[in-house]
């Protein structure tokens, strides 16, 4: 199973992320990271494939379903996705 990365910062926190994070992980492993600074595209959720992170930014509690669906554990394509 992929794991999913969501900062725990309080820059992150302050725009969704614990709350995206916890939609995550009702349905992935969710490991809680530093934000990579760029706080416009916060929450910032990367998977790891391949030895790199893909990130797919900004994501709201509501955008989880659909990320599920477009298969983004796998690096699928979503409107929100950033590439690595």
């Amino acid at each position: 199973m992929t794991t999913v990365f969501v900062p725990g910062d309080s820059g992150a926190a302050s725009v969704g992320a614990d709350a995206v994070a916890a939609a995550i992980a009702e349905r992935a492993p969710v490991v809680r990271t530093g934000s990579r600074g760029a706080y416009f595209l916060e929450p910032l959720v990367e998977v790891e494939i391949g030895g790199r992170r893909l990130g797919y930014g900004p994501v709201a509690p509501e955008d989880v379903p659909s990320l599920f669906a477009a298969g983004f554990q796998s690096g699928g394509d979503h409107p929100l996705a950033l590439g690595p």
